[in-house]
């Protein structure tokens, strides 16, 4: 990995339903923000590892998104991977 995902980077998910759609979602918490009491209380999940990412996931349509938690990096469904570059 190049780079260590962190709270607000856009990245991208492939789901891991249906068709397994890659979706833009943005990184809403990472182990440097993740908060501890929180994750003591059950309120928020625990992150394996600084790979690993809680997300908001764009979708179109009226639901506008969903939350994915403890995601981690790769290329098959239920991870995230960084954008391609800009053309």
């Amino acid at each position: 990995m190049d780079r260590i995902p962190v709270i607000g980077d856009i990245v991208r998910y492939r789901g891991k339903q249906g068709l397994h759609a890659v979706r833009a979602a943005i990184v809403t918490a990472d182990v440097t923000t993740l908060d501890p009491e929180g994750v003591k209380l059950g309120a928020v999940p625990a992150l394996d590892d600084e790979s690993h990412v809680h997300l908001w996931v764009f979708t179109p349509g009226q639901v506008g998104g969903f939350h994915e938690f403890n995601v981690g990096p790769g290329t098959e469904p239920g991870t995230w991977h960084w954008p391609a570059d800009a053309r």
